[in-house]
């Protein structure tokens, strides 16, 4: 314990370091093998249950309704490889389009583009009802109601502009394009799912609540919310009848959910990330040089007619603060009605989170190159889809950040932020730092980078990628679509390169030189750490107040955490005195993860008053009490 009272003979006001000390070192003598008894998990979790996505939900309300969505509710549609029953093609594209319903009128209108001349099709609204065997795709005793016929507006286009009173206000989980005359189970042209905060807002409204949870609960989620410790659980584990891999094959928890080139060359031949190599079937699933050597991961955005050939290399984006950047605003023009992951373009259906991950099933779970549904992976269930997304939902920052407060002891990072927002321009595209969502598109000229890469024009053959969330770029390096930027700092640098001036975006003409891009990097080096501050209290605070098995694992990610905290500012000298508090506190995290559970409260206080020091000694002032 030599390393925790070198550190507090520094920090005296920590008086109560005594009657750790004394803790600890009873309970590392007496400890063996963690004894952990998960009794306590179902009554924690039964009497205690929390909402999770408080935070998140509260975020999509503000948006939601500022958008009049609560009033007019767009709702786009369009191919999806693991639901459609045809494929229809019309001057290279797939039909798609966008649904309104107006419930003051009880009026339902849609649009529906690219189809071929001469067909005709039907809108439908689908309720999945729960059940064995059942699965996401539209069945036989599911709750179906018929909107009525496209009529036609031109030889490609049709419309519909319906009354359908009380339906306006159907429980729908998914809207589905038929052929004129037939059912949603037998004839699928285009879908759309509704998101599983679209579903709680009008139910919500309706005085009703999202369905029970059921199956295997996660125990090493910071959280008893059952909703999100279900995703957790198949997010980490559920293998989709597949392959082997799961989400968190390339999301990896200690790892703030994304994977590296580094982090790769740790992992054994028996990973199932390296599936393409072990296994003769999946050969050409991905690029086993470009994976290991630069992080990169095979996608088929553009279709899967011809997978060995028709591809594009991309980094694994982390799923932390997705709420933020994850922007509803966009909905009503057709899909993508959110952009998830790099450009928009991998997501099936309407391109929602709740529909991204079936598209990640199907793009890397599958058994072989042919990924045929019900045969090369299984279909989920809506309850799977829709935990899948509470679980992306409630990981990293839920709510927007009023960074305009904040005010900064390290002086490069607080001139960093003057320069973030002033002659950095940054937040017209990054607005989630100041309490607006931001997942535009932009074609910044970041693929010029890496021209021996296959060709990757991004969503609409426009070069055009997604604005991801940036309050963890720094300890997700490398950076950008094609993992180009090795730091924070190369990623600043770029947007005064003649690449980025030579984009459709240049016009912006950014000037900063080399001291300037350094402390706008050090602004987000600093706000990087916060964050990783912020989530290891909220694990720290949950293995203090319950008690579980899982908890080891949640320490796993804490320690982490407080690592990524650490190289962050340490690598440009940022914040030296936090350095050592983090210091502190991944020692504490390590000796309490070695104790028995029942043990490790005593621990976690320690650890709790080290992170308020921390967060202190980054900002001077914090008064929304942001981290």
């Amino acid at each position: 314990m030599t390393h925790h009272s070198g550190l507090l003979l520094r920090r005296p006001r920590l008086s109560r370091f005594s009657t750790f000390t004394a803790a600890a070192t009873l309970v590392a003598a007496c400890s063996g093998a963690p004894s952990e008894d998960d009794s306590h998990v179902a009554t924690n979790r039964q009497l205690l249950t929390e909402d999770g996505l408080a935070d998140a939900f509260a975020t999509f309300k503000q948006v939601f309704t500022n958008q009049g969505f609560d009033q007019r509710f767009p709702i786009g549609y369009a191919f999806h490889p693991g639901l459609v029953t045809e494929k229809l093609v019309t001057s290279g594209r797939t039909p798609a389009g966008s649904a309104a319903l107006v419930f003051g009128e009880g009026r339902v209108t849609a649009s529906l583009n690219d189809v071929p001349s001469g067909a005709n099709f039907d809108l439908w609204f689908v309720k999945n009802i729960a059940g064995s065997g059942r699965t996401v795709k539209p069945e036989s005793g599911d709750t179906f109601v018929k909107v009525g016929t496209f009529g036609v507006t031109s030889p490609t286009t049709r419309s519909l502009n319906v009354v359908v009173g009380g339906n306006v206000n159907f429980d729908l989980d998914m809207v589905v394009v038929t052929r004129q005359g037939q059912h949603p189970t037998a004839s699928r042209i285009a879908v759309g799912s509704r998101t599983l905060f679209e579903k709680r807002f009008f139910r919500e409204r309706a005085g009703r609540t999202l369905d029970p949870v059921s199956g295997t609960i996660a125990n090493d989620i910071e959280t008893t919310d059952p909703l999100v410790g279900r995703g957790a659980e198949l997010f980490f584990n559920e293998q989709f009848a597949g392959n082997g891999r799961t989400c968190g094959t390339c999301h990896r928890a200690d790892r703030s959910l994304t994977i590296d080139a580094a982090f790769i060359a740790t992992l054994p031949q028996s990973d199932a990330l390296f599936v393409a190599e072990t296994n003769p079937a999946l050969a050409g699933l991905e690029n086993p040089t470009l994976m290991r050597q630069r992080g990169l991961i095979l996608e088929n955005v553009d279709g899967l007619e011809d997978p060995t050939h028709k591809f594009v290399m991309r980094g694994v984006p982390h799923t932390l603060a997705l709420n933020t950047t994850n922007d509803v605003t966009v909905a009503g023009f057709g899909p993508p009605d959110q952009r998830i992951g790099w450009g928009g373009d991998g997501a099936p259906g309407r391109a929602t989170m709740n529909e991204f991950a079936f598209g990640a099933v199907i793009q890397h779970f599958t058994k072989t190159l042919s990924r045929r549904p019900g045969i090369d992976f299984r279909i989920p269930t809506q309850e799977e889809l829709d935990a899948l997304e509470a679980f992306q939902l409630f990981t990293g920052r839920q709510k927007f950040l009023r960074g305009n407060n904040l005010q900064f002891r390290d002086a490069r990072a607080a001139q960093g932020k003057d320069l973030f927002n002033g002659q950095g321009q940054c937040t017209a595209c990054h607005s989630d730092f100041f309490q607006t969502p931001s997942n535009s598109s932009f074609n910044t000229g970041v693929a010029t980078l890496t021209p021996d890469l296959p060709n990757d024009d991004g969503f609409l053959q426009s070069g055009l990628f997604n604005v991801p969330p940036l309050i963890e770029a720094a300890d997700t390096p490398p950076l950008f679509h094609n993992n180009a930027a090795a730091d924070i700092e190369a990623a600043v640098g770029f947007y005064v390169s003649q690449n980025f001036r030579n984009s459709p975006e240049g016009f912006f003409d950014i000037n900063l030189d080399l001291t300037q891009q350094a402390n706008i990097a050090a602004f987000l080096r600093v706000l990087n750490a916060a964050e990783n501050v912020r989530q290891v209290r909220k694990r720290v605070s949950f293995v203090r107040n319950n008690r579980s098995s899982g908890n080891t694992d949640l320490l796993t990610v804490a320690i982490a955490d407080t690592q990524d905290a650490l190289t962050v500012l340490s690598a440009k000298g940022l914040n030296p005195t936090s350095q050592n508090e983090l210091a502190d506190v991944k020692q504490t995290l390590i000796i309490a993860k070695a104790n028995a559970d029942q043990d490790r409260p005593a621990f976690m206080d320690h650890a709790l008053v080290y992170l308020d020091l921390v967060k202190a000694d980054l900002f001077s002032a914090n008064p929304d009490n942001e981290f």
